[in-house]
C-alpha cells in the first residue's frame, strides 16, 4: 500500500506545537501572577483588619480609662455627701480629715480637690460673712460682689493649698456654665458635670481648660423626693474641680507614651468637635509633631461624663500605621512570583528537557515550603496578637488574663508551652510562675529560675528580667547557658525558647516565656510581633491593677460614706438602712425595737482639758465597752461628736428593758484609762420605741433626742423613755425660745435681787442679781426654763449684756444713796466664748459710773475647763480692771485645785445642794467644812447659798463661813423691795 503524506498538514501541526510550547508557560505565568495578586490582597486586607482592631482596642482603652476614672471621682463626691447626711453639722476639721484620708494626690491624680459650696439667701448674707470671719478668716467675702437673688460660696475646699485658696468664697452660681450644672444637679439629685470653664484657681501661667462635678446636698431630715422639695431644701453642693491636662496625665499614667506612639486623640466639650470646644489637645500636650496627610484610621467616640457629653476624636499615628508594612503581602507576592516563574519554567523545561525540570521543581518545592511555613507562622502570630488584645479588653481579673493569654499562645500560636513569671524581690531573686499553658509533667515545678546574676539566672527568663531586653535561646541542644534546664526541656520536646520582659514604669515586673518544638523557631518578624504582644500584656496588667487600686479606693470611700471615720461604726445614713430592714422584720413578727440615744456627759470638758486626741481615744473605748454589752442582733452607731445610737432588737417589756438600759449606764461606773489619764465620765440616755412611738426612723430618732434632753435636764447619768408630754414640753420650749427674741425688746425681762448677808452681824453686804421673765400671757417664767433656751440660741449674749448694765445701774443708785454694796452678776460660759466680754463689762462700768470693785462676777466651774489659757487670760484682764470674781456652785463641777492657785479669785460660793441636808447628812457636813477651810487657806471669802433654817446657819457659823444667802434671810425681790432691807439686820 502506498501512503500519501500531506506535507502542508505536517508543517501546520509542527507549527501549532511550537506555538503551544511558547504560549503555555506564559499562560501559566499569567494565571500564577493573578492568583498571587488575589492572595496578596487577601493578606493585606487581613493585616489591615488586624491593625484596625488594635487601633480600636487602643481607642476603646482610652474611653474606658476616662470612664472608670470619672466613676471613681463620683464615689469621692458620694462619700463627701454621705458626710453631710450622717451629721447635723459638718465642721471644717471634719471635712478636712475626710479629704485627707482620700489621699487625692496618690489615689486620684488629676483632681484638684474636694469642696463644699453653701447656698445663702440674701437676708442671711451678712450673718454668714461674719460667721466665716469669726472662724479665722477676717478678710472673707463672697466674690464677685453685687446684689443677686441668691448666693453660693465655696466655704470648704481641701486640700486648702495656695491654689485652692484662690477659690475660697467664690460664688459659682454667678457664672452661667457653673450655674447650669448646679441647677441640673439640684433638680435631679444626681452628679452633674459642668461644661468647659476656666477654674478660678488658675493663674496667668500654665492655664488649662477645666470642668467641675457637682452633687447636691439637701437640708438634714428634709424631703427631696419631688422637684419642688429639692429646690426648696437645697443646702449646697459638694463638688470637685478638675484641670484637664492634669487629669489626662493622671488617667493615662505611665502608658501615656505607649499610647502616644500609636494613636493621638483630642477631647471636645459637648457633641461638636469645634476649636472653641477643645479641652485637650494631644499634640500640644505630648509634643507629638503634626502631620499633613490624613491618618489611615480615625474614629469618633462620645462619652457621657455625669450628664454631660464629651466628644473624643481618635486617629492613628505613623508608628501604628507602619505595622501595615505588607510583610505578609510582600512574602506572598515574592513567593507567588517565584512560584509562577518556576512553574512556567518547569512547563517550558518539560516541553524542552525532562531532567532539568525535575531538579528545578525540587528546588522550587523546598523554597515554597519554607516560604509557606514562614508566612503561616507570621499569620498565626498576627491572629494571636489580635485575639490577645481582645482578651485584654474584656479582662477583669489579672490572674485569669495571664492564664487566658498563655492558653492562646499554645492553642492559637502553635507553641508547645508558655508561662508568665513575676520577679520576686527576695534574697534569691526568684521568678514566681503566675500562669502557664502546655506545661508537660510539671516542667516549671522541676526547675529553678532566678533573675539574679547567678547560675540559674542565665536563661532567657532571668536575662530578660534582669536586662529588660528580649532574650532568645534558639537551640536547647547546643546552647551552653542552658545546661541547668537542658535535660528537662529536651525530654519534653522543647527545642528553642524566647523570653520577653514585661516592662512597666518601674522596670521589669516579670517575663513572658514561650517554647517551640523546632530549633531556630523565632524569626525577626515573629519576635517583633511577640514583643508587641508582651507590651500589650503589660499594659493590660497595669490597667487591671490600676482598676483594682481604684476599686479599693472606691471601697474605702464607700466605707467612709457610710461609717464614722474615728470609730469605724456605721453612721446615721447606714443606720437608717439597718433600721428599715429590722423594722420590716419586726413588724411581721410583731416585736419591738428600742432606739437608744446615748450622749456622754461633759465630754467637751475632756476635749478642752486633755485635748481632742484624748477625747478621740475615750470615744473608741466607749465604743468597745458598748459593743461588748450588746446582743449580736443589736446595732451600734456614732452619729455625732459624743452621741451614740443603739438599735436593740426584740426588746422585752419596759421593766426588763429598763434593766437592760441600766446595764448600759453601768458600764460607765469604771473609769476609762486614756494615755496617762484616768477619766470618769457618765452618760445620759433617751429612748423611743418602735412601733409605739412611730415607725419612721427620723421621727423615732427625734423622739429619742427629746427624751435625751430631758435626761440631761434632770441631772444627767440617767435614762428617760419618750413620752408625749415631753413632746409638748419641747414644743413649749420652742415657742418660748421664739418669744424670747422679743422679750428683751419688749422690756419683759426684769432683775430681782437676793441679799448676801454677813455671818457676823447679819448686815447686808451685797446683792446677787437674778434674771426673771414676766411673760405677758404666761406670767412669771422661772429662769430654769428660759436661761437654758437663751444659752442654746445664743441670746444669752445680748441678754447678759443687758443684765450687766442694769445691775451696775442699780448698784450705782444704791451707792448714791449711801449704800456701797457689792453687786454679784452671773456669767454664762457662752459669754466667755462668743461675746466681747471685756469690752461689755468696761462699757457697763463706764456708762453707769459704778466703781469696778463693787462689781462681782460669778463664774461656774465649767467655764474654767473650756479653753483654759483663754479663760485665764480673760480672768487676769478682769482682775486688772478691778472687778471681783467668785466661783459659783463650788464642789459640783470638775475644776482642779491647782487652778484655784492660778486664779485671782475673791470668793467661793458653796452650792445649795450641800446646804439642803447639812444638818442631817454627815457627808455634806464634811464637804462644807472642807470647802470653808480650803477657801480660808487660800485667803478667799466663803459664802453659802440656799440657807433656809437656823440649824444650817448655826453649823455654817461653827465652820467659819463668812457670808450666806437664802430664803432664811430674803427671797429674790425687785429693786424697790430690796431697798427696804438695806437698813435692817437680817435674822
Amino acid at each position: 500500500m502506498i501512503y500519501h503524506v500531506n506535507t502542508n498538514m505536517l508543517f501546520k501541526t509542527s507549527q501549532d506545537t511550537r506555538y503551544t510550547q511558547r504560549l503555555l508557560p506564559w499562560l501559566i505565568l499569567g494565571i500564577g501572577l493573578v492568583i498571587t495578586y488575589l492572595l496578596q490582597n487577601i493578606a493585606y486586607q487581613t493585616n489591615l483588619k488586624n491593625v484596625h482592631e488594635r487601633f480600636e482596642f487602643r481607642a476603646n482603652e482610652i474611653v474606658s480609662n476616662i470612664e472608670s476614672r470619672i466613676e471613681s471621682y463620683k464615689i469621692v463626691l458620694l462619700g463627701a455627701k454621705g458626710l453631710f447626711l450622717s451629721s447635723q453639722n459638718v465642721e471644717r476639721n471634719e471635712f478636712r480629715e475626710y479629704v485627707r484620708q482620700l489621699n487625692l494626690a496618690q489615689s486620684y491624680p488629676g483632681i484638684q480637690g474636694v469642696g463644699f459650696s453653701l447656698l445663702i439667701e440674701p437676708e442671711d448674707l451678712a450673718a454668714h460673712t461674719q460667721k466665716i470671719r469669726n472662724e479665722g478668716f477676717p478678710d472673707y467675702t463672697i466674690r464677685p460682689g453685687g446684689n443677686r437673688d441668691v448666693y453660693t460660696s465655696i466655704v470648704y475646699l481641701e486640700p486648702f493649698d495656695w491654689r485652692n485658696q484662690r477659690a475660697f468664697g467664690y460664688d459659682m452660681f454667678s457664672e452661667p456654665t457653673r450655674r447650669k450644672a448646679m441647677q441640673q444637679a439640684r433638680d435631679t439629685n444626681n452628679i452633674i458635670t459642668s461644661g468647659k470653664v476656666t477654674l478660678v484657681q488658675e493663674t496667668e501661667r500654665n492655664t488649662q481648660p477645666g470642668f467641675l462635678m457637682y452633687l447636691p446636698v439637701y437640708h438634714h431630715d428634709k424631703l427631696n423626693t419631688t422637684l419642688d422639695e429639692r429646690r426648696e431644701n437645697i443646702l449646697g453642693w459638694v463638688y470637685a474641680p478638675f484641670r484637664m491636662h492634669d487629669l489626662m496625665r493622671g488617667i493615662m499614667g505611665p502608658h501615656f507614651g505607649e499610647i502616644g506612639n500609636s494613636i493621638a486623640f483630642d477631647i471636645y466639650d459637648g457633641n461638636t468637635p469645634a476649636p472653641e470646644n477643645l479641652m485637650y489637645d494631644f499634640e500640644s500636650q505630648t509634643g507629638t509633631p503634626g502631620r499633613d496627610q490624613e491618618p489611615v484610621f480615625s474614629t469618633l467616640k462620645r462619652v457621657d461624663i455625669g450628664g454631660h457629653s464629651w466628644t473624643i476624636t481618635v486617629r492613628s499615628l505613623p508608628a501604628l500605621e507602619s505595622k501595615i508594612e505588607y510583610k505578609n503581602a510582600e512574602y506572598i507576592a515574592i513567593s507567588g512570583v517565584i512560584v509562577s516563574l518556576l512553574t512556567a519554567l518547569i512547563v517550558w523545561l518539560l516541553l524542552n528537557g525532562r531532567e532539568r525540570a525535575f531538579a528545578t521543581a525540587k528546588i522550587m518545592t523546598q523554597e515554597l515550603r519554607s516560604s509557606e511555613a514562614h508566612t503561616s507562622r507570621l499569620n498565626r502570630a498576627l491572629k494571636l496578637l489580635s485575639d490577645c488584645n481582645m482578651a485584654m479588653l474584656r479582662a477583669e481579673n489579672e490572674q485569669l488574663l495571664l492564664k487566658e493569654i498563655c492558653q492562646m499562645i499554645v492553642d492559637k500560636g502553635g507553641y508547645l508551652m508558655a508561662w508568665v513569671g513575676y520577679a520576686q524581690h527576695d534574697e534569691y531573686k526568684t521568678v514566681q510562675p503566675m500562669a502557664e499553658a502546655g506545661d508537660v509533667d510539671d516542667y516549671l515545678d522541676s526547675i529553678n529560675v532566678s533573675w539574679g546574676d547567678n547560675e540559674y539566672g542565665q536563661g532567657p527568663t532571668g536575662v530578660a528580667i534582669r536586662t529588660g531586653l528580649t532574650d532568645i535561646n534558639q537551640d536547647y541542644l547546643n546552647g551552653p547557658r542552658m545546661t541547668p534546664w537542658r535535660e528537662s526541656a529536651l525530654r519534653r520536646g522543647y527545642q528553642s525558647s524566647i523570653s520577653i520582659p514585661l516592662l512597666n514604669s518601674k522596670g521589669a515586673l516579670g517575663a513572658l516565656t514561650i517554647y517551640a518544638a523546632q530549633p531556630f523557631a523565632f524569626s525577626k518578624d515573629e519576635v517583633e510581633l511577640l514583643e508587641e504582644l508582651a507590651a500589650d500584656l503589660t499594659y493590660g496588667i497595669t490597667t487591671l491593677r490600676t482598676r483594682a487600686e481604684h476599686k479599693l479606693s472606691e471601697d474605702k470611700i464607700t466605707f467612709l460614706a457610710y461609717h464614722d471615720t474615728l470609730t469605724k461604726l456605721p453612721n446615721q445614713l447606714l443606720f437608717c438602712k439597718y433600721f428599715n430592714e429590722l423594722s420590716e422584720s419586726a413588724q411581721q413578727q410583731q416585736i419591738k425595737i428600742g432606739v437608744v440615744l446615748l450622749d456622754l456627759d461633759n465630754f467637751k470638758h475632756v476635749n478642752d482639758a486633755l485635748g481632742h486626741s484624748a477625747g478621740d481615744q475615750l470615744l473608741i473605748l466607749v465604743k468597745e465597752r458598748l459593743i461588748n454589752n450588746l446582743h449580736e442582733t443589736d446595732k451600734l452607731s456614732r452619729i455625732d461628736s459624743d452621741k451614740f445610737v443603739l438599735l436593740l432588737n426584740d426588746i422585752p417589756d419596759n421593766g426588763r428593758f429598763a434593766s437592760t438600759i441600766q446595764n448600759i449606764i453601768n458600764i460607765f461606773t469604771q473609769p476609762f484609762e486614756v494615755e496617762t489619764n484616768i477619766i470618769d465620765t457618765t452618760a445620759s440616755i433617751g429612748i423611743s420605741i418602735f412601733p409605739n412611738d412611730g415607725s419612721d426612723w427620723n421621727i423615732l430618732l427625734k423622739k429619742a433626742n427629746i427624751a435625751l434632753t430631758h435626761a440631761k435636764d434632770n441631772g444627767r447619768n440617767i435614762y428617760q423613755f419618750f413620752t408625749e408630754q415631753m413632746n409638748l414640753d419641747i414644743q413649749e420650749q420652742m415657742e418660748l425660745q421664739s418669744q424670747l427674741h422679743n422679750a428683751l425688746k419688749n422690756q419683759e425681762l426684769q432683775l430681782y435681787y437676793q441679799a448676801q448677808v454677813s455671818m457676823t452681824d447679819h448686815s447686808v453686804t451685797g446683792f446677787e442679781a437674778l434674771l426673771r421673765w414676766q411673760h405677758p400671757q404666761k406670767g412669771m417664767i422661772p429662769p430654769t426654763k428660759f436661761i437654758p433656751l437663751a444659752e442654746r440660741s445664743g441670746l444669752i449674749v445680748p441678754i447678759g449684756e443687758w443684765v450687766l448694765n442694769e445691775a451696775c445701774r442699780q448698784a450705782k443708785v444704791w451707792l448714791d444713796h449711801g449704800y456701797p454694796l457689792v453687786m454679784a452678776v452671773n456669767l454664762s460660759s457662752i459669754q466667755f466664748k462668743r461675746g466681747n466680754l471685756l469690752e461689755t463689762i468696761a462699757a457697763a462700768l463706764k456708762n453707769t459710773g459704778l466703781p469696778a470693785h463693787m462689781l462681782e462676777l460669778e463664774l461656774t466651774e465649767s467655764i474654767l475647763l473650756e479653753n483654759v489659757d483663754s479663760v485665764m487670760n480673760n480672768i487676769q484682764n478682769l482682775k486688772n480692771m478691778g472687778v471681783k470674781l467668785s466661783i459659783d456652785d463650788f464642789g459640783t463641777g470638775y475644776s482642779s485645785l491647782s487652778y484655784l492657785k492660778r486664779l485671782a479669785i475673791d470668793k467661793l460660793k458653796i452650792d445649795q445642794s450641800f446646804i439642803a441636808d447639812l444638818a442631817t447628812n454627815s457627808d455634806d457636813k464634811a464637804i462644807v467644812d472642807t470647802i470653808i477651810q480650803l477657801g480660808h487657806s487660800l485667803q478667799l471669802t466663803v459664802i453659802a447659798e440656799g440657807v433656809e433654817n437656823t440649824a444650817q446657819l448655826a453649823l455654817l457659823k461653827e465652820y467659819g463661813c463668812n457670808e450666806a444667802q437664802g430664803y432664811y434671810f430674803s427671797r429674790p425681790v425687785p429693786a424697790i423691795e430690796a431697798e427696804t432691807l438695806l437698813s435692817k439686820k437680817l435674822s
